[in-house]
């Protein structure tokens, strides 16, 4: 079992036995003692990396003519905007389903392999020529 003195030690932030619970409630059998605590240093990056992100994008976002941001906060729109734009976050979200009213860029490229990339744009140019042949 972690103790907090371990999760200080260790410089996370993330509740590691609230992880060490989860980890042991779920499918495994044996649970490491030091696996929370690796799984917390994990999270904690990934989300880091996001959040950083999020917040670069919504600095990026709009401006009004005297040049001061319209928008002031990190929106859910620019969290997905930083998954999507990062190919290692794009993969590591791939099957997730985000929820939002605005539309977000999916670079599919990042997600799909480049034979399957091929596929993709050989299909694609089948259809516009089924398309301009029907005309």
């Amino acid at each position: 079992m972690c103790t907090f003195f371990e999760q200080e030690k260790a410089g996370v932030t993330l509740s590691v036995a609230r992880l060490n619970k989860e980890l042991r409630r779920g499918q495994a059998k044996h649970v490491s003692s030091r696996a929370p605590l690796y799984v917390a240093g994990v999270m904690e990056v990934v989300i880091d990396s996001i959040v950083k992100q999020a917040v670069e994008n919504a600095r990026n976002g709009p401006r009004n003519a005297q040049g001061h941001l319209v928008i002031k906060r990190v929106d859910n729109v620019d969290v997905i905007n930083a998954v999507r734009s990062d190919p290692d976050l794009a993969r590591l979200c791939n099957g997730f389903a985000f929820a939002s009213n605005a539309p977000a860029i999916k670079p599919i490229k990042h997600i799909l392999s480049g034979a399957e990339q091929d596929k993709r744009r050989k299909a694609k140019a089948e259809r516009a020529a089924n398309k301009t042949g029907m005309d």
